[in-house]
């Protein structure tokens, strides 16, 4: 359901998978409709935050639960596809902080 015109989104089969659109907004699967700016910003804050527990500096686990320490959310709530963009342009300081506290710590 789209946020703005509250119509059902246009539902496309693509070869990654069904995606909607509806009044500039676009979501994969049956996620949430967003704008270009939260796509972004989401795709940032993954990409600032996966490092830590894909290169194995910390667990997946405790990434997690120290970003969530770090900006002060719920563990429902931490979930890059859950989050605002304004929560999620948060997220590459709030590691850059996560790693300085580990190398203070080494």
């Amino acid at each position: 359901m789209c946020p703005i015109c509250r119509q059902p989104a246009e539902r496309t089969e693509t070869r990654y998978g069904p995606r909607n659109d509806c009044c500039g907004l676009w979501s994969w699967g049956d996620k949430q409709l967003v704008d270009a700016e939260t796509h972004a910003a989401r795709k940032a804050a993954h990409d600032a935050f996966d490092p830590l527990w894909k290169t194995g500096t910390m667990t997946r686990t405790r990434a997690y639960r120290e970003l969530r320490r770090a900006l002060g959310i719920s563990e429902r709530s931490c979930h890059m596809a859950k989050m605002s963009k304004e929560m999620a342009l948060k997220v590459p300081a709030a590691v850059g902080k996560m790693v300085a506290s580990l190398k203070v710590a080494a």
